[in-house]
């Protein structure tokens, strides 16, 4: 259901004029526009005040007017998926290319073949033991993760929220076998309050964003803040991967040939709080993940 920007200017307690730089900004999430009307989500939230969001430097974060409808789709057709079995082959092969691209993310070079080798258990002389063991780690989360909270014809057993007690959790389980020792705390005291701003804004300010946006916010906010000075960027891929398990969708970052240009999309993240550019790439995968497991050739 849509509104005016007359119906959305009452609602929020701004001018219509306001409200129309807003969109045109793309500063409303959802917005579509005909000919020369907007058209607003009734349930889009009211756009932040950067002032509030001390944190981020004053940047709003933004991702324009994005259409779901063909996403929510795909995502609904997976869960008529029959064939069990062969979805689970299928998303073993998903979590083979998401860890590829995490570990591209942390400018971490890993081999495709190395890692299928690595996965069929046995040791590869050429990656770093460090390297194997955050492989193989991701690896295990990323399919545990499927059976936690489900996909597609498989159901969830427990749904554990993402939090700053589940972001340590996940932190420590990327980490086993290479620092196991006391408890796993942030960097700084500095980090600390960043995460814990953040995890107001999630819990509060992000609730009523669709639930690809919302993920896509906290990756990148991880992105940017560090929490924990190693591995951020995998730890980041795992919570990113979470929340799109949670909702429904599949783990997806970006093609790994397009590394190059989805960093530069997520530095226009840290600089302007832009968000469209990463989330036009993030769309385009989450189709073709898609269309993998649900055993199409093509989107």
């Amino acid at each position: 259901m849509y509104i005016s920007a007359k119906e959305a200017a009452k609602k929020w307690g701004i001018s219509e004029r306001r409200v129309r730089i807003l969109c045109s900004e793309g500063r409303v999430d959802g917005v579509l526009r005909t000919s020369w009307a907007w058209n607003i989500p009734a349930d889009a939230p009211k756009p932040g005040d950067g002032r509030h969001l001390r944190h981020m430097k004053n940047h709003d974060l933004r991702i324009g007017g994005m259409d779901f409808t063909r996403l929510e789709a795909e995502a609904q057709s997976l869960r008529k998926i029959v064939d069990r079995q062969q979805f689970i082959r299928s998303y073993h092969r998903l979590v083979t290319r998401y860890v590829l691209t995490a570990f591209a993310s942390e400018d971490i070079l890993v081999q495709p073949q190395d890692l299928a080798v690595l996965y069929n258990h046995c040791f590869v002389p050429s990656l770093a033991f460090e390297i194997q063991l955050l492989a193989l780690n991701a690896r295990s989360i990323l399919i545990r993760m499927l059976y936690q909270y489900g996909l597609g014809p498989v159901e969830g057993k427990s749904r554990p929220q993402m939090s700053e007690q589940r972001l340590k959790e996940l932190y420590q389980m990327l980490c086993q076998g290479i620092e196991d020792e006391g408890p796993v705390v942030y960097l700084d005291s500095d980090k600390a309050q960043q995460m814990e701003t953040l995890f107001v804004q999630y819990d509060r300010d992000w609730v009523h964003l669709h639930p690809v946006v919302r993920a896509l916010f906290l990756y990148g906010e991880l992105l940017r803040i560090k929490p924990f000075g190693r591995y951020d960027g995998l730890l980041s891929s795992l919570v990113f991967a979470q929340e799109l398990i949670n909702s429904g969708f599949p783990p997806s970052l970006f093609d790994a040939e397009h590394v190059d240009e989805f960093k530069a999309a997520m530095i226009l993240t840290r600089s302007r709080g832009n968000y469209q550019n990463a989330l036009r790439m993030l769309e385009q995968m989450l189709l073709f993940e898609c269309s993998k497991l649900g055993g199409k050739e093509s989107i």
